[in-house]
């Protein structure tokens, strides 16, 4: 099946810009959507291509292949072996620049978002609110909402509103860092694109988004830990328990026995670490540290209460 329109501009967004759109490549979709999009700003013709790509096993040294017009036909000439000209097609050498701000106001108005989506950083919009009082920012490109201070740039536009960012797919530790910040990442791919019709962001996949904020953060090397928000230090033994109950999780048995927590801890009784652990995680909130720190019975062991998803080790 055909790539819808929007899709495609999305997806070649994703590199970063310039983006480029090839003849080829928009020759399948409609000709009054493509126009209305020329219209509009989003597409903006070039030139057209005077080099094409070199013969896949050339040895010429050339980088590209130059375009000539032959017999009134475009084609790609090799220096070497007229054998391997190529005929190319009209489609072949026009291509448009999709610019990213004129796409990302294509996006905010078939949304339904009133006013003009601002440039928070180089590739990074705020869009505006959503109706549960979410604000609302648009990456077209990984790099650009990976760029450093994004999320202090985020929170001052934002103010004390929680914030949503629509953006390419990202690796679990770069997702971290939006995490830690209670920062709601919601990929390009799922909300947007997926209707032939238009660019409008489908509002239901944002309301559905995880909140994405861990409950627990570990951070190693300072040793210490941000529960529910606060953060804390815990001593050494204590915490090096909580890392190793930490690691625990999603393992086969998914709990430390008594004798491997002694193990690891100069024989010190694992009931007494423990102890202290859930004292610190308590923080002055009565039991808290017992609902993160839970006893198995038989054999006796201990595991940490959280999803995989509820915790971040760092």
């Amino acid at each position: 099946m055909t790539e819808t329109l929007p899709r495609l501009l999305l997806r070649l967004s994703e590199a970063g810009d310039p983006a480029i759109l090839w003849g080829r490549q928009a020759a399948p979709h409609a000709v009054r959507d493509f126009e209305r999009l020329l219209d509009r700003g989003v597409l903006v013709e070039q030139a057209p291509a005077t080099e094409w790509d070199v013969c896949p096993a050339c040895d010429c040294g050339l980088g590209a292949r130059p375009v000539r017009q032959i017999d009134g036909r475009p084609v790609a000439v090799c220096p070497t072996d007229r054998a391997s000209d190529l005929v190319l097609g009209d489609d072949d050498l026009r291509s448009f620049r999709i610019v990213q701000a004129a796409l990302v106001r294509e996006i905010a108005m078939a949304s339904g978002f009133g006013g003009e989506p601002a440039p928070v950083a180089t590739g990074v919009w705020h869009v505006g609110e959503t109706s549960n009082q979410r604000a609302l920012f648009l990456a077209l490109s990984r790099g650009a909402v990976l760029q450093p201070g994004i999320i202090g740039l985020m929170r001052s536009v934002a103010r004390s509103s929680p914030i949503t960012v629509i953006a390419p797919a990202m690796a679990a530790t770069e997702l971290a860092r939006f995490a830690e910040a209670a920062i709601a990442v919601m990929p390009i791919d799922r909300c947007l694109g997926r209707n032939a019709a238009g660019f409008a962001i489908d509002i239901s996949m944002l309301e559905c988004a995880p909140a994405l904020r861990p409950q627990l953060v570990i951070f190693r090397q300072s040793q210490r830990v941000v529960l529910d928000g606060i953060e804390m230090h815990i001593p050494q033994q204590p915490f090096k328990l909580l890392v190793m109950l930490a690691k625990a999780v999603g393992t086969r048995s998914g709990y430390l026995t008594r004798h491997q927590i002694e193990a690891e801890n100069s024989g010190r009784g694992a009931a007494d670490l423990v102890r202290e652990l859930r004292h610190f995680l308590s923080h002055g909130r009565e039991g808290r540290g017992a609902d993160l720190i839970k006893t198995r019975r038989s054999p006796t062991g201990y595991f940490l209460a959280l999803a995989p998803d509820e915790f971040v080790l760092r």
